[in-house]
């Protein structure tokens, strides 16, 4: 990356009530007799959130209905490169009218004291990202990867990939669940990002009573450790500049990384 917008962070204006009704009655008419809707759980200019059931089984499931191509696109794209990662498994999908099925996750919001199942639940997911490419490309073994926020140490990688990011790391979009923590959204994910991003971003809502800038230190080892990649891999003053950056975050602020020369 060279400067270039990495990551915006965007306030989505909400529907009315009316618009919210027309729009759940319209994607009652594209589910058909598959899936029943239950109740709105989210809703914005760019999508519907809901809980559902599937005719046939009866279980639980949420279905996602994007109104913006390049949204749905992206969480369609999501859920190929994590795919086996901790995440819910699309059980049906209709590209014609942008709507995704998932299974229902039984979970609660993480508090801070999940904050080592949150980063454990993250490295998952740049491991099992890595490994998808590494099967799409044809590589026997996982490539190593130019992050931003790396150390000298580390080698150049066989293609370009200059990390990897989920993005948007915020408490609603995870569920601590029996099973471990889950990750919900995947529309932000970035294969242009520094994996930094997601635990910084989160440190904004999971910092109560824990000083995440000063324990950094903690949570890169902790890091590295659920990836099995030395410590020394990553420079730490230069995930505590990218932490500054996310801090700053608010909307209309766009998140920017630099690789080191």
């Amino acid at each position: 990356m060279t400067g270039r917008a990495a990551f915006e962070h965007v306030h989505l204006e909400l529907l009315s009530d009316a618009q919210v009704q027309l729009r759940r009655q319209a994607l009652a008419q594209v589910l058909g007799e598959r899936y029943q809707i239950l109740q709105v759980l989210g809703q914005s200019v760019k999508s519907l959130v809901c809980a559902g059931r599937c005719a046939v089984s009866g279980k639980q499931v949420v279905i996602k209905r994007y109104f913006d191509e390049a949204a749905y696109a992206a969480e369609v794209s999501g859920y190929l490169l994590f795919r086996s990662g901790p995440v819910a498994t699309v059980q049906y999908q209709d590209a014609q009218h942008q709507v995704l099925v998932l299974e229902h996750l039984q979970g609660r919001l993480p508090i801070p004291a999940d904050l080592p199942d949150v980063i454990a639940a993250y490295a998952a997911m740049h491991a099992v990202a890595l490994a998808n490419i590494q099967l799409a490309v044809g590589h026997r073994s996982t490539p190593d990867f130019l992050d931003p926020c790396l150390s000298s140490l580390c080698r150049f990688p066989s293609f370009d990939l200059q990390g990897i990011s989920v993005g948007d790391g915020k408490p609603e979009h995870l569920l601590v669940t029996a099973d471990g923590v889950r990750i919900i959204d995947l529309e932000t994910h970035s294969l242009r990002r520094s994996v930094w991003f997601d635990i910084l971003s989160l440190s904004r809502f999971m910092d109560a009573g824990m000083d995440f800038s000063w324990h950094l230190g903690k949570w890169l080892a902790h890091y590295c450790a659920c990836r099995g990649i030395p410590v020394h891999y990553y420079d730490l003053q230069k995930i505590r500049d990218c932490l500054q950056r996310v801090r700053a975050l608010e909307p209309g602020k766009v998140y920017c990384e630099e690789t080191m020369p």
